[in-house]
Order: C-alpha cells, then structure tokens, then sequence
C-alpha cells in the first residue's frame, strides 16, 4: 500500500529544493545590489567631507598667509601658495572689497586707523569625483591709515 505513495512523492524534494535554492539565489543578488549602492552612498560623502576639508584648510592658509595691511586701494591682497594635497585641488583667492567709512570702524582713532574689508575664497576640489566645496569668509582688518 506505501508503493503507490512513494512513487507518486518521487522528484516533489527536488522541485522544492531548486525553487528554495532560486528564491536564496535572488535575496543573495539583491543584497549585493543594495551593499554596492551603499558602497557608492559612502564613498560619495567621504569624497564631500574631503573638498569641504580642502576648502577649509585652503581659508585658513588664506587668512594666515596674506598680508592684508600692506593693502591701498588700487592694490590686491596677495594670496599665499595653496597647500599640497593628495586627494584634492585646493585655490585661494583674497579679495580687497574696500574701507569702511572712518565714522563706521569702530575703536579706532580717525587719524591713524582704517578698516579694510576683505573677502578670502577657498574652492576644494576632490581630484578622483566630483565632489568640490566653496568656502567664503569676510576678514575685517584694521590697519594703520595710508600716508598720503
């Protein structure tokens, strides 16, 4: 009597054996697709945080490295060497944008003190994507007045 039930059951583990196997197959695949996704996710945000930290390090050796009192009005502030970098392009710009009004400085004496205004610009780059950031700060300086 067992006879023709076990002929009946002959293939049905293999069947559901090979369809346990492909559905297995397709959640090990989708996984793969969503880590490499994560993958690219992260890499990208560590190649941003790398240009916002050039672009940083380029405003501070802005700020440090120019010389913003030997400043008159035709002149433009000087920008030190960019730093070196392995990841990313850094570029400094400091821009003169003027004096403030003797009655505008404050803690100054009108004759012998000026404020000038400037404007130091910082761009990182990430040299292997494209992630870049731009950096800007004001500087204001005071500065012994011009001897005319």
């Amino acid at each position: 009597m067992n006879e023709p039930t076990l002929r009946s059951q002959r293939g049905a583990a293999l069947v559901v054996g090979l369809l346990m196997l492909l559905a297995l197959t397709l959640i090990g695949v989708t996984n793969m697709g969503m880590n490499s996704m994560e993958l690219r996710m992260a890499s990208n945000s560590q190649n941003k945080a790398h240009a916002f930290q050039a672009a940083e390090s380029g405003l501070e050796t802005g700020i440090a490295g120019t010389n913003f009192n030997d400043v008159d009005d035709t002149a433009q502030a000087i920008a030190p060497p960019v730093p070196a970098l392995s990841y990313a392009q850094v570029t400094i710009q400091s821009d003169f944008m003027g004096f403030t009004g003797a009655a505008s400085c404050i803690g100054q004496s009108i004759e012998r003190i000026r404020c000038n205004n400037f404007e130091v610009n910082s761009v990182g780059q990430h040299i292997n994507s494209n992630a870049s950031s731009n950096q800007t700060q004001g500087v204001y300086i005071l500065a012994p007045q011009l001897r005319n």
